[in-house]
């Protein structure tokens, strides 16, 4: 269930004004426990309303680290808990350090989650193209 990448992806190199995209399907049977644990993790962090291609995006962020979340439904019925994970390289400098970042939070989830006693299904993680940092 854990997702280790260290490396970058994507088309091309991450470019100061985008974000990397890691997204997270997560199926548990107490989903609600994950939500707040989620909560737990993400409350320092500051509200964001942005509107990107796909349309608004909600969420929390930290100024490096941003994170949405909306619970879905998987072609076989199942409620989730969608994750999506957006993070900035250094300002000016690689963006290497947004995909460790992507790893730091990434592994920080499902440690939170184990230390809380909190048993998944499955989890799958989706690395996605890069976006366009809307601010």
């Amino acid at each position: 269930m854990r997702w280790k990448r260290r490396a970058a992806w994507g088309r091309r190199p991450l470019a100061a004004d985008e974000w990397a995209v890691l997204h997270a399907e997560v199926f548990a049977e107490d989903l609600i426990a994950v939500d707040d644990a989620v909560e737990e993790l993400t409350g320092f962090m500051d509200p964001f309303r942005a509107d990107i291609e796909e349309g608004p995006l909600v969420g929390v962020t930290d100024g490096q680290l941003s994170v949405a979340k909306g619970e879905f439904h998987d072609p076989r019925g199942r409620r989730g808990l969608r994750l999506s994970f957006y993070a900035a390289g250094v300002t000016g400098g690689a963006g290497a350090d947004a995909f460790e970042r992507l790893n730091s939070a990434a592994s920080a989830l499902l440690d939170h989650l184990n230390a809380e006693g909190i048993t998944l299904e499955s989890v799958r993680w989706t690395e996605a193209e890069h976006i366009t940092r809307p601010f």
